[in-house]
């Protein structure tokens, strides 16, 4: 069960509830949603896991690497990637030279991935995403919504994290989806 089926006291609209359930590429559906489409790359390192996982341990070594995905020059979704370092090693993936291409069309494309379930999740004033959502002019009232996955690549995990911001769910109520 996820967050969207438990009886919490906040629901996202449905519209964004919609969006965060499609188990899909996020990147190649939001790519339908615009012109032009970019990833801007706000930082990658070398650090810590955090918090546990199924795949990790807390204080694992983990490349990380934090973007926003831009449509029309508007940031819609601020993503983190969390890759241990094995799977850094081994992977057919190199992650460490993305750049700004979208890790979404690596990863979909890659003959040896596995989706894990879709946990959505609820960001809180104090999160990194609601940090960035202020530092780049976007107002935040009541948190954000994301969803976060695992994923393996030939056995080997990575989570991906990807939180909507103001200006997307503002923008999908607008457009009624698309």
């Amino acid at each position: 069960m996820h967050a969207l089926d438990a009886p919490l006291a906040r629901q996202p609209e449905p519209i964004l509830a919609h969006w965060l359930r499609d188990p899909n590429s996020l990147t190649l559906r939001l790519k339908t949603q615009c012109r032009r489409f970019e990833v801007v790359l706000l930082q990658e390192w070398h650090g810590i896991a955090r918090c546990d996982s199924r795949q990790w341990q807390l204080g694992e070594p983990l490349w990380q690497r934090e973007v926003l995905l831009r449509l029309d020059g508007v940031a819609w979704v601020y993503a983190l990637t969390e890759v241990p370092q094995s799977t850094l090693r081994d992977s057919d993936i190199d992650f460490q030279n993305l750049g700004r291409q979208p890790l979404g069309e690596a990863l979909f494309t890659a003959p040896s991935m596995r989706q894990g379930p879709l946990q959505i999740e609820h960001y809180g004033p104090e999160s990194r995403a609601v940090q960035i959502a202020a530092s780049i002019g976007q107002t935040v009232s009541d948190g954000l919504w994301g969803r976060s996955r695992h994923f393996e690549l030939s056995g080997r995990p990575l989570r991906v994290n990807e939180i909507f911001l103001p200006a997307a769910e503002r923008a999908l109520t607008l457009r009624r989806g698309g």
